[in-house]
Order: C-alpha cells, then structure tokens, then sequence
C-alpha cells in the first residue's frame, strides 16, 4: 500500500523518511512514510499478530511466548524499514505493555536484542497522536468529534474539535479522553469460552460494555462525528463492502457503516465459528478473527450509548499518529 497522502503541514519541510512502529495488545504495526514538501505520503504499512497481551488480564504479565512473538515481529519491521533507507524509527507501547509487571524487562529485552528503544505511551499520549491521525482523514468535517479505538487490551474514546473548526494542535484540540479496560483480547479472553458464545456470555459482555462507558465516557458536544480508527473498525468496514475488498478502499474517502449494519454484523458475528468469521474476509480477519466479534460488540455498544446513527471509519491510526509527532519535532527547512 503506497503513496497516498495522510497530512498536510503549513510550511515548507525538508524531505525525511520515517518509519514507525505502534505494539499493541494484539499487533505491531509499521508505517514507512516520507515527508514530502507539506504532505506526509505513505511508503509501506505491515501488521504483525504478536497477541502481547495474552494472558495480560488474568495473570498481570506477558509471557515468555509473547515476548518471542514481540521480538521476532520487531526484527521483520526493521529490516523492511532499513530497505526504504529512512532517517528515522520510533516504536511505541500502549495498553498490554502499560499493564504489564514485567514491562521493564519486556522493553530492556527489546533493546538488548534489536537496539531499538520503545516509547511507552500514557493514555494521554496514545489518545492525543491517535485522535491526530484519525480526524486527518476528515479535513471538510467542522464541530464535535468522537474518535474510538477499540484495540486489544483496552478503548481509547477522544472528544474534541473536528479538523475544519480548529487549527490547534491535536492536544488542544482534545476536550477529553477515556481509555476503557475493555478491549477485544481482555473481553474475550474474560467472557467467551468458545466461538460462537453463549447467549449468557454475550449478555455479560454487554454489560461489562455499558458499565465501562457509562462510568467514564467522555462528554462531547451535540450531533458529533463518530470517527472509528484502527483494526476493528476498519476490518468491519472492509467485511461488509466484501471479500474482494483492500486495504486502499478505505483512502477513497472512507468509508461509512450505520448503526443497524454494525448491530446486523454484530448478530451475525456472534453466530459463526472462528473460522466462519475468517471466511468472511480472509485478509482482514486473519489473527483477529476470535476477538473480532468482541470489538463489534465494543462498536455497538458505544453508538448505542451516544444514540448515534453512524460510524465513520478513518485509514490512519495510532501509526500515522505517531509520524505526525515525529513529525512535529522535526525541524523545517531554513527560511
């Protein structure tokens, strides 16, 4: 996947090429871009299943499996990234490595082994970078804005401003954040047994769901956008327009789902194997498909709880976020 832009930038910059790396409870994603005079176009993209929060919520550590499944994702992205010859590599951690005891050993291995440094991202800096990247899509868009992302061990929820009302930076233009200890891998791992699941179970799930919002969902403004950006979202988004359908779909200006198709596809989800789940779009399933009915529920559950009609779906993710603030370090060009 390349060449498409993700941001524009006011003045001119040097040309730079990056690359960044987000872990997540359930991948480690990489991102090769280059800036290219005011946009920031994307060279390459790759997903790993590491599965690093396994056994996160029961047992408050990441396993020795894990951790081998981390190191050896980490080693494949840098060698990719080394062949777009980039000037810069930043990796980061969000929830499983956040929770874990054993992060410290976790992130020294790491270093030790691939002499890469791993940010460790606060939930204020994994909502910031994230609601930067998925509200980039939507520059026409003006007032409130809700950015979900469901990911594995936790669901980061981002008010703020939409691109067109503001020109602040991402941090002022948050009006405030939440990150829920629901994601897809804690949930499933706490309340499904098997796939399909029990009537019973889907019933708890739903309201381990609506407690967690309705203990701490953000406030946001009237008739707001709700923008969903990373894996879940984005696998729902390419399983209903189609076995056939990429990756690139979603740069042709997004796409959109409505309640009732995530609570139709949420029913039907619920109701197939893991491997009926894979059969329905294979590329996008693969390594999701046993925690991709859990982040369904997560969807439904949270336009359920704003009364909203439908869900956007942004391209750009935690990611492209994290290029932005690279980005945002670097210097210009002198004048």
């Amino acid at each position: 996947m390349v060449g498409r832009s993700i941001r524009s930038f006011p003045i001119p910059l040097t040309p730079m090429r990056l690359a960044t790396i987000d872990i997540g409870t359930n991948t480690a994603q990489l991102l090769v871009a280059e800036r290219d005079g005011t946009e920031l176009r994307r060279l390459h993209t790759a997903e790993r299943f590491v599965r690093l929060g396994e056994g996160v919520d029961a047992r408050g550590r990441i396993g020795r499996e894990a951790q081998g499944r981390l190191l050896d994702a980490l080693r494949d992205h840098l060698q990719e990234a080394r062949t777009y010859d980039v000037d810069r590599v930043s990796a980061a951690g969000t929830s499983a490595l956040r929770d874990a005891a054993n992060r410290d050993a976790v992130l020294a291995s790491v270093r030790d082994a691939l002499g890469l440094s791993v940010d460790l991202l606060s939930g204020t800096e994994e909502a910031t970078w994230s609601f930067a990247a998925a509200r980039a899509a939507f520059d026409d868009r003006s007032g409130a804005c809700l950015v979900v992302d469901v990911g594995g061990g936790s669901t980061e929820l981002i008010a703020g401003a939409a691109p067109g009302q503001t020109r602040s930076s991402p941090a002022e233009a948050i009006r405030d954040h939440a990150s829920l200890d629901v994601g897809c891998v804690r949930l499933t791992e706490r309340c499904f047994a098997s796939q399909p699941p029990s009537p019973g179970a889907v019933t708890t799930a739903a309201q381990v769901v609506d407690e967690a919002l309705a203990a701490r969902a953000p406030a946001v403004g009237d008739a707001p956008v709700l923008i969903g950006t990373a894996g879940t979202a984005a696998a729902l988004a390419l399983v209903h327009a189609g076995p056939a359908s990429t990756w690139d779909a979603l740069h042709d200006n997004g796409l959109v789902l409505s309640r009732k198709d995530v609570r139709d596809w949420r029913e039907r989800l619920l109701g197939r194997s893991v491997d009926g789940i894979l059969e329905l779009h294979p590329e996008a399933m693969a390594g999701r498909a046993d925690v991709f009915p859990m982040g369904v529920i997560l969807l439904d559950r949270t336009l359920a709880h704003y009364d909203l009609d439908d869900l956007r779906v942004s391209p750009y993710e935690l990611r492209h976020g994290l290029a932005l603030r690279l980005l945002a370090s670097a210097p210009a060009s002198p004048s």
